[in-house]
């Protein structure tokens, strides 16, 4: 058995969208002769290796608190689509996707997980393969950089699509090195109150 630390390192050198970089406020240290080390994390829901959940996107969707675990927890699949430019139904059909199965995809840009400068060209899921998703009923998609829907998308097609159909997204992940293959994911959110999204500590196991 070998466990993959698939989770980026929450720092002030993370990629982010909206500009507002998480923080860690060192409040207490033993070397300045406090009682204990005691830290201060600044952040959003979003930060780093993420969930969204359905209301993120949907006015009645599950949230942090009441989404079931088992999106976050299970049989995943693990596949590399590094040569697409963006993700079609065509590109996914040779992957022979289990219905039922929590999907993650390796698009060549967990590197860029490591960098605070924001990468606007990555590989992202178009439409019709959200809808073959779907259709597939796969738990939950994962992805490799900080949205399944384009940088210049004004209407996110892909996340309306997949959490308006109770179908969570993980994004941030760090898949490099990682066997293409199947394992046992984990990857629990927090249970924030009414929570859009939260970070999580994602392993895969197998």
């Amino acid at each position: 058995m070998k466990i993959y630390d698939i989770t980026a390192t929450i720092s002030d050198n993370l990629p982010v969208y909206s500009g507002d970089r998480p923080s860690i406020v060192k409040l207490l240290r033993l070397e300045n002769g406090d009682i204990c080390n005691f830290s201060e994390l600044v952040g959003t829901t979003h930060t780093g290796t993420h969930a969204d959940m359905p209301t993120h996107f949907t006015k009645d969707g599950s949230n942090c608190e009441n989404v079931s675990l088992d999106h976050f927890y299970g049989k995943a699949k693990l596949i590399r689509m590094s040569s697409a430019s963006h993700i079609t139904k065509t590109d996914l059909l040779p992957h022979d996707i289990e219905e039922g199965i929590i999907l993650l995809i390796d698009t060549g840009y967990s590197k860029y997980m490591r960098q605070a400068a924001l990468v606007t060209d990555f590989i992202a899921l178009t439409p019709d393969a959200a809808q073959y998703l779907m259709e597939k009923k796969v738990k939950t998609v994962g992805i490799d950089y900080l949205s399944v829907d384009p940088y210049d998308s004004t209407d996110y097609p892909v996340h309306t699509a997949l959490l308006g159909n109770g179908i969570p997204i993980i994004e941030g992940l760090v898949l490099e090195g990682v066997p293409e293959g199947e394992y046992i994911l984990s990857a629990l959110p927090l249970k924030i109150h009414d929570g859009d999204g939260s970070p999580v500590r994602a392993v895969l196991v197998g």
